[in-house]
C-alpha cells in the first residue's frame, strides 16, 4: 500500500524540485463541486429524455452508466459488424446509428444536467477552487463542464489565459482561437468543452460577459438548432485521438501536454484505459520527470486499488520508453517518479 502525502507536503517537494508544476483535473474534480456532474445522473437525464429501451439494455448489460463505456462497446460491434459484412436486418436497431445518437445525447444530457449559473456551485466554493489553481503554472483538464470558466469570473484579472480572444472584425458575442495568445499560464481543455464550438471551421468560446447571456441559455439554444458543443464524447481512447486530431485547438492543446516539463499533479482522474491517449502522451514525454497522483477515500478501496495497478502500468509504458532507444533528442535517462496524495487535503472547493 503506497503512502499519501498531504497535498501540501506534495505541493512542497514538487516545488523543491527542478520545473514548473502543473495540475490535469478529471471527473472527480467535477463530482466534488457538484453531484449533478455524476455519470449516473447524466445516464437518468438521457432515458428521460427518450433512450431507446435497446440502448439501455446495453448499459444494465455491461453494468454501467458510463456513457464512453458502452459507446466502445457500439464501436467495437460496429467494426465486427463490417468485418463479418452483415448486414442490419431491423432499421430500428441500426449499430452505427445508435453510436451516433448516443454521442448526441450524451452532449445534450450534459447541457441538460449542468447547474445553470455558478450560484449553483456557490460564489465562495469557486474562490476556494481559485485558489487551488493559483498554485500551478498551467491548468489541464478533461471535464466537458463550465466550472473553469466560472472560477475564471470570480476574481479579475485571472490568472490564466484558455488561448481564446478577440481579433479587430469578432463579434462580441464570442471569442476566436488565437493559439499565439499571451505569455500568461494556460487552461487547456483537452477534450473540448460546453463553451467551446466550431463555425465554419473556427473554434469559438461562447461568453457571458459580453453578452449577459448565460452560457447554459447560448449552449441550449445552439443545441436546438444542432450546432453540438466541442467536446470529445467517443468510447475508445483511439476515438478519442482522432477526434482531438481532427481539431486545431484540441491538437494544440493535446500536444502542449506531450511536450511538459517538471512535475504533474492529478485530480479527480482515475487513469483509466478510456484516456489510453493521455497516458500514452505521459509515458513518451520523457521530460516530465514526476507524477503527483490525487487519492479519493479508503486506500484499498477497489477504485483505488485499479488506481495504483494503473499508475504501476505508467511507469512501466515509460520505462519501455527509456529503454526503446527511440525517446528524441529531449529525452532524459531518469524515471518516472509517482507519488501519491489525499486529495481531501487539498480542499478543493473550501469544505474542510
Amino acid at each position: 500500500m503506497p503512502d499519501l502525502l498531504t497535498f501540501q507536503d506534495a505541493m512542497e517537494f514538487a516545488q523543491q524540485a527542478q520545473g514548473p508544476v502543473r495540475v490535469l483535473l478529471g471527473n472527480g474534480f467535477s463530482i466534488g463541486a457538484h453531484q449533478q456532474f455524476q455519470y449516473g445522473t447524466l445516464y437518468e437525464q438521457a432515458k428521460e429524455a427518450g433512450l431507446p429501451d435497446h440502448v439501455v439494455e446495453l448499459f444494465e448489460r455491461y453494468g454501467t452508466t458510463n456513457f464512453e463505456q458502452v459507446l466502445r462497446q457500439l464501436d467495437e460491434g460496429w467494426w465486427l459488424a463490417g468485418h463479418y459484412e452483415l448486414e442490419p436486418t431491423n432499421p430500428d436497431r441500426d449499430i452505427a446509428a445508435d453510436y451516433e445518437h448516443l454521442k448526441k445525447v450524451l452532449v445534450e444530457a450534459i447541457s441538460a444536467s449542468h447547474p445553470s449559473i455558478p450560484d449553483a456551485v456557490g460564489r465562495e466554493r469557486l474562490k476556494a477552487c481559485y485558489q487551488f489553481l493559483e498554485a500551478f503554472s498551467e491548468v489541464y483538464t478533461i471535464n466537458y463542464d463550465l466550472l473553469l470558466y466560472w472560477t475564471s469570473l470570480v476574481q479579475e484579472p485571472f490568472r490564466f489565459e484558455d488561448g481564446f480572444g478577440r481579433e479587430v472584425d469578432t463579434d462580441d458575442s464570442y471569442c476566436v482561437f488565437l493559439p499565439a495568445g499571451s505569455s500568461r499560464p494556460h487552461i487547456y481543455f483537452l477534450h473540448g468543452a460546453l463553451h467551446l464550438t466550431t463555425e465554419a471551421g473556427e473554434v469559438r468560446k461562447l461568453v457571458w460577459n459580453t453578452t449577459g447571456i448565460p452560457i447554459m441559455e447560448q449552449v441550449r439554444t445552439d443545441l436546438e438548432a444542432k450546432r453540438y458543443p466541442l467536446v470529445v464524447s467517443e468510447g475508445t481512447w483511439l476515438d478519442k485521438l482522432e477526434r482531438i486530431e481532427s481539431s486545431s485547438y484540441l491538437s494544440w492543446a493535446f500536444r502542449k501536454l506531450e511536450n511538459i516539463q517538471g512535475s504533474l499533479f492529478t485530480y479527480g482522474w482515475a487513469l483509466s484505459e478510456q484516456d489510453d491517449h493521455l497516458l500514452d502522451g505521459i509515458a513518451k514525454n520523457t521530460s516530465l520527470d514526476r507524477v503527483f497522483i490525487g487519492v479519493y477515500g479508503d486506500p484499498q478501496s477497489e477504485a483505488n486499488q485499479a488506481l495504483f495497478q494503473a499508475a504501476d502500468k505508467l511507469v512501466q509504458r515509460r520505462n519501455q520508453v527509456l529503454t526503446s532507444g527511440r525517446t528524441g533528442r529531449r529525452a532524459k535517462k531518469g524515471l518516472l517518479e509517482v507519488h501519491y496524495y489525499d486529495v481531501s487535503t487539498a480542499n478543493v472547493w473550501g469544505d474542510a
